[in-house]
């Protein structure tokens, strides 16, 4: 609830943030490695720097083959924010992030004026893995497996692990040993809890009967310590950890501020690349494979008359296959609850602009800088879940940021008045925020077109609604949180919402959600797979586009289904095994 005026007000004083990432050691792509002369044919073209398309580019590069790797944003190293943990809230407010917005929502979002919600998603290379969190979560084998049954041959968990081990350098003593972790990738996998709260999260979880176990290992269920995909102290992305190492490549050529739209007549032939206000045509003589993400490759394959009849007749773009793309987006949505407390065992603001904080990372790159905020999660079932198949259906992350917005400020101050923390007053500082995220629902949104104009942002239509509160409610009420004063603070007194309702009646909580709950920005599905009869698939088990030859998907739309948790890991794990598929492909034909 109120998290972006709550986290500008975190990050607020700018004048330390500037001085931290202006005294960063310099690091500099090379001249001109972006901006070299196209050539007219390429064997493969990669069209999105993310997550997925940076590993797909970096491991065909691996063959005697020509790889081209388009990007719309810039380079990561234009913002040094992307490199530095605890302010990865800061890229957000950036040229690096796409910032879509959704159209007005009907049943959530109601505290917006507009309706409207964000839709992040990373302009940079690395794309969204960039900016996000850095909380490396593979999702439950389950989902790969249900991903199996439903038609996707070749994805069950058996099939996909290899994959996640084979990018893992993972280097947390308690994993090192374990089978389901890899070592010698390029992504290194560290331990990164932010705040000393992390221990009294974990006695909590204890407490209800939760195990601690490695969320990416055979049980997902329980208190899972953070993982996080954290190198030497700064941010390990396909970008800076898979591409940048091997920009040296002859065969490998990156284009940032590159906008494109496919060429195709049945079979594609290649793209049009607009950069620098210039259109070049430029040719594949294998494949084009589209990781422009969730919203950018529904929208390119829209433009290049793949996807439904009635959207596209409706704009009069010539029909080339009529498929679902961008129907069907799945998603997680969150909701936050915050919390007041005796102790300053937490992270805020104070320290983070903390002056040995700041000299302890541009000198050591140690401290509490290296982290993301992220204190660990929690995977659980509700007692009310039936039919899932072994899958969680709840995610609580553990905050270890107090977000001192006003509201936060003005809440604390009536409780203090009314005496509700007894005869000792707080202040916002001491606090911590648990985020509360419904991982299946039946609620489908959309991506739709808003235009033929290929540089206008898509629509995109989430339909948001979720209700977790009670499993929340009873979890709270635990030994190692008490011990600390911990307190919910009810915001909503602040504000014009909700008040019309008894505060913790069940209409009181579906009024919170429908104002506060917001997107994860975990969406996928866009371009969904499946079965070559599935009739709600864009792509096949091998990430082809159905009816068009040359062409693939291979990011996040391409999910089955939403996975049981973040969703960073299981998209680099798409560029892993896609990459593999391409290679056996070509070495088939030759």
């Amino acid at each position: 609830m109120y998290l972006g005026t709550s986290l500008a007000a975190f990050f607020a004083n700018t004048t330390l943030l500037n001085f931290l990432s202006t005294q960063l050691p310099a690091e500099k792509d090379p001249d001109g490695i972006f901006n070299q002369p196209f050539k007219k044919y390429y064997d493969y073209i990669v069209v999105g720097a993310g997550s997925a398309g940076s590993i797909i580019a970096t491991r065909l590069s691996e063959d005697r083959t020509n790889v081209l790797l388009l990007e719309a944003g810039g380079s990561d190293l234009e913002n040094e924010f992307t490199r530095i943990p605890l302010q990865l809230l800061r890229t957000l407010w950036t040229k690096e992030n796409w910032s879509f917005d959704t159209v007005p929502q009907k049943y959530s979002v109601m505290s917006e004026g507009s309706r409207k919600t964000k839709g992040n998603c990373g302009k940079v290379l690395g794309g969204t893995g960039s900016i996000n969190g850095m909380y490396y979560i593979r999702g439950s084998r389950y989902d790969c497996d249900k991903w199996q049954t439903e038609g996707c041959t070749g994805w069950g968990y058996d099939d996909v692990l290899p994959y996640f081990k084979k990018s893992e350098d993972i280097q947390i003593p308690e994993l090192i040993n374990s089978s389901f972790h890899g070592h010698g990738g390029p992504l290194v996998i560290t331990e990164g809890h932010t705040a000393p709260l992390e221990f009294l999260h974990r006695l909590a979880a204890k407490e209800k009967g939760l195990p601690v176990t490695d969320c990416n290992g055979f049980n997902q269920v329980g208190y899972c310590p953070i993982q996080a995909n954290v190198k030497n102290g700064e941010r390990c992305s396909s970008a800076s950890c898979f591409l940048r190492p091997k920009l040296h490549r002859r065969n490998l050529q990156v284009a940032t501020n590159s906008h494109v739209i496919i060429i195709r007549n049945g079979e594609t032939k290649g793209v049009v690349v607009m950069k620098n206000g210039k259109k070049t045509r430029i040719y594949a003589r294998d494949e084009v494979i589209i990781s422009a993400g969730v919203f950018g490759s529904p929208k390119l394959l829209l433009l290049s008359g793949v996807g439904p009849r009635h959207h596209l007749e409706k704009l009069r773009v010539p029909l080339k296959a009529d498929l679902p793309v961008g129907e069907g987006m799945q998603y997680h949505i969150q909701y936050f609850f915050q919390y007041s407390t005796t102790t300053s065992m937490n992270m805020n603001q104070e320290k983070a602009l903390d002056q040995q904080s700041i000299m302890d990372y541009i000198f050591y790159k140690k401290g509490v800088q290296t982290r993301s905020g992220i204190d660990g999660a929690i995977f659980a079932r509700l007692p009310t879940n039936h039919d899932l198949d072994f899958l969680p259906d709840l995610q609580l992350t553990f905050i270890a940021n107090a977000f001192e917005g006003e509201n936060i400020k003005c809440a604390i101050q009536r409780m203090n008045h009314m005496g509700v923390f007894g005869e000792t007053s707080r202040s916002a500082d001491f606090g911590f925020a648990v985020n509360i995220c419904k991982l299946h629902h039946k609620s489908r949104g959309t991506v739709r077109l808003r235009s033929k104009n290929p540089m206008a942002p898509p629509l995109i239509d989430p339909q948001y609604l979720a209700n977790l509160i009670r499993y929340m409610q009873e979890f709270a009420n635990n030994s190692a949180w008490n011990s600390i004063g911990t307190t919910f603070i009810r915001q909503e007194e602040c504000t014009s919402f909700c008040k019309a309702f008894t505060f913790d009646t069940d209409d009181y909580w579906k009024c919170m959600i429908r104002h506060y709950a917001t997107s994860s920005n975990h969406q996928v599905s866009t371009c969904r797979m499946g079965a070559l009869h599935d009739k709600t698939a864009v792509v096949d088990p091998y990430l082809r586009v159905k009816g068009i030859k040359n062409l693939r998907v291979a990011d996040s739309s391409v999910m089955r289904n939403v996975p049981s948790g973040n969703t960073n890991a299981p998209t680099m794990m798409i560029g892993e095994k896609a990459a593999d598929m391409i290679k056996k492909s070509r070495h088939k034909r030759l």
